[in-house]
């Protein structure tokens, strides 16, 4: 059987999604692949394989799914566009390797909606490893951000008054976008880890970037998110373990502390994640359908349970005109 992992090797705008690839890959045997995101349709292998398929989910719906002799784990999923399940092959496809695990419950009601079972997994990148000992070896205050969600001067400014210190501004641009996909991972996996590192050794990272907030909380290093908007559903998967501050709250401080983290919903969170993904591996295929080990088949049951009774409500506000024109826009075929 040949592993495979994957990573977005087309926009190439952004190397945390080389970093979803790495944290999945140690779950790996050593020569899995990374295969691109947008292009697992078109995978030509004659025997059959695996794939561990955690990640944003997707700009090409057209390359997508995996062809048939491919199996695979749908673990820490984001579903960007609710388009892409309008799709009847895209449903069909998610609804045979159900339950599928979601990264923030926005898209696990995504799925159940559509009577997909699904369940809440959270993010497979607080799993990532430590680069170097947590002991603040620079000094470093960084400040991660790029185009997505750029700080406004006025915030760093505040947010450097806080500390008492100047803030190093850091991009998760790719340093590399050009030549073949394979090259573009091995330079972004180098990026990468020189962040990783960096960050392990900062005084403090304050960040907009989900990717890198989830990795420094799974390495132990000290992360202060920041948003314009922290009830967004996608922040969900940082939520769980700490507090966000906005920019308004920011602006608002007398003093700036670092967050309390929640160390043990931490913890038991990645054992989680690393039992299903290792598991999974181990057999081949999606661990939650099939063991009935009791964590397992409680996943596995109430993901069934939750996609029946999602799925009637989804049909009964249709009906009697709750919601109908926001439903439709999301469940109409």
């Amino acid at each position: 059987m040949k592993y495979y992992y994957l990573v977005e090797g087309d926009l190439r705008n952004n190397v945390g999604d080389v970093l979803q690839g790495m944290v999945a890959a140690p779950f790996l045997p050593e020569d899995a692949q990374p295969v691109d995101r947008e292009a697992t349709r078109e995978l030509q292998i004659e025997e059959d394989a695996f794939l561990l398929a955690n990640g944003w989910y997707m700009h090409n719906f057209d390359s997508f799914p995996p062809p048939p002799n491919v199996t695979p784990l749908y673990i820490s999923v984001h579903i960007a566009d609710s388009k892409m399940l309008k799709i009847k092959r895209i449903r069909d496809h998610f609804e045979e390797h159900a339950p599928i695990g979601c990264r923030d419950r926005k898209t696990e009601k995504l799925f159940l909606g559509w009577g997909i079972p699904a369940y809440y997994s959270g993010c497979l990148t607080v799993t990532t490893q430590k680069r170097a000992p947590i002991e603040n070896i620079t000094g470093e205050a960084l400040l991660v951000d790029n185009v997505d969600h750029q700080i406004p001067e006025e915030v760093k400014e505040k947010i450097e008054l806080l500390l008492g210190k100047s803030l190093k501004r850091v991009s998760h641009d790719p340093e590399f976008t050009t030549g073949s996909f394979d090259n573009y991972v091995i330079e972004g996996k180098k990026q990468m880890n020189t962040l990783l590192k960096r960050y392990c050794e900062a005084e403090v990272i304050v960040t907009t970037k989900i990717h890198c907030t989830l990795p420094c909380l799974g390495m132990g290093a000290n992360v202060i998110l920041i948003h314009p908007n922290p009830g967004d559903p996608r922040l969900e998967t940082v939520r769980e373990f700490m507090p966000i501050y906005s920019f308004k709250d920011i602006l608002g401080l007398d003093v700036l502390q670092q967050p309390a983290v929640d160390t043990e919903r931490l913890a038991a969170r990645k054992n989680i994640l690393s039992a299903i993904a290792k598991d999974s591996v181990a057999e081949g295929r999606n661990i939650i359908k099939h063991s009935n080990k009791p964590v397992y088949k409680k996943i596995r049951r109430s993901s069934k349970r939750n996609a029946k009774l999602y799925r009637l409500a989804v049909k009964i506000m249709l009906t009697v005109g709750v919601k109908k024109e926001q439903l439709q826009k999301v469940y109409s075929v």
